[in-house]
């Protein structure tokens, strides 16, 4: 999840010119990245900047300057990835198979700037190792915002999400006391944190953000009036309140002792997403920190506790937050 924080990076001297590059940061006050998956494997891929970008301290970053991003698929990822943003810096590395390590970086530039190579795969290092280092500066390495210098090279727009934020904060803050939510509401619901996502995306415009922004506070206030996000529904059902377990081959039953009450929770570790089955869905995972909504319930799946976020869809409970 990202943290739009200072990194402070402190010059190592005295190192040769066929030395590794080295960096100390103040975890107290850092961007995230990424975490490696699985502590083994990540894909990388380089570019070079199509042309000179300046930054919001005032900074030019001429073309030819050196970027990166890395993927932790355990396929090798489409080359071309429009939201995912190249790196001025990134430190990678650490123990492998630690969830809590993370990668640190910043300085996120729009691939539209970028002639980017193919990917390649390296095996995670155990210790910390800087692929790019191109600033210091805590303004620019908090930031999305880089522009041509030459205003006649294409430009990718960088719109301002604090409102957008300010919003689904208020969202997700009444979700925690949702009572009887109409199916319009769930199906709303459902979506919402995929469009909120997406709106966050490098490239997006600020008319598709104001439009999310104004929906979602429309929303909050229209349940703080009536008790439904959405208007003009009496069904007051909630249909992710449903027993998977009707079906005849699940094997996932409800606990006893289980809440039924819908709600939105928070992931405070990554979490791959089961089957009725315990069978691993895909191996990419829901970001930690994510919300996600549970219809209260527990399941118990080979031994584990799940909770169900959809149809024949469970992630495990020692991965959400406590409230």
């Amino acid at each position: 999840m990202k943290k739009n924080k200072r990194i402070i990076f402190a010059t190592i001297a005295a190192l040769s010119l066929a030395a590794p590059m080295t960096a100390v940061f103040n975890f107290d006050n850092i961007q995230t990245v990424s975490a490696n998956h699985q502590g083994t494997k990540v894909w990388l891929q380089y570019g070079t900047l199509k042309y000179a970008l300046k930054g919001p301290s005032g900074r030019v970053y001429p073309a030819g300057t050196k970027v990166v991003r890395e993927l932790s698929n355990d396929d090798k990822p489409p080359i071309s990835l429009p939201a995912r943003p190249f790196y001025l810096t990134l430190l990678i590395g650490g123990l492998p198979g630690m969830q809590t390590l993370q990668d640190y970086g910043g300085g996120e530039i729009a691939q539209a700037y970028v002639n980017y190579e193919d990917w390649h795969e390296i095996d995670y290092p155990a210790d910390e190792v800087v692929l790019v280092q191109n600033t210091e500066d805590p303004t620019d390495l908090a930031s999305t915002d880089f522009h041509p210098v030459d205003s006649n090279n294409p430009n990718v727009p960088v719109a301002n999400t604090d409102a957008l934020d300010h919003a689904f904060g208020r969202f997700t803050g009444h979700l925690y006391h949702w009572k009887h939510m109409s199916i319009a509401d769930n199906k709303w619901g459902d979506t919402i944190n995929q469009r909120y996502d997406a709106a966050k995306a490098m490239g997006v415009p600020q008319s598709t953000v104001d439009a999310l922004t104004k929906e979602i506070n429309d929303a909050v206030t229209n349940y703080e009036k009536t008790g439904h996000l959405v208007s003009g529904s009496s069904n007051s059902g909630n249909t992710s309140n449903s027993n998977p377990s009707n079906s005849s081959n699940s094997t996932a039953k409800p606990s006893t002792a289980s809440k039924s009450k819908s709600r939105v929770v928070r992931l405070c570790k990554a979490s791959y997403r089961y089957t009725h089955k315990g069978k691993r869905v895909s191996k990419k995972l829901l970001k930690k920190g994510s919300y996600v909504k549970i219809n209260g319930k527990t399941y118990h799946i080979k031994g584990k506790t799940f909770y169900r976020i959809g149809k024949n869809r469970y992630i495990r409970k020692v991965n959400v937050a406590k409230y």
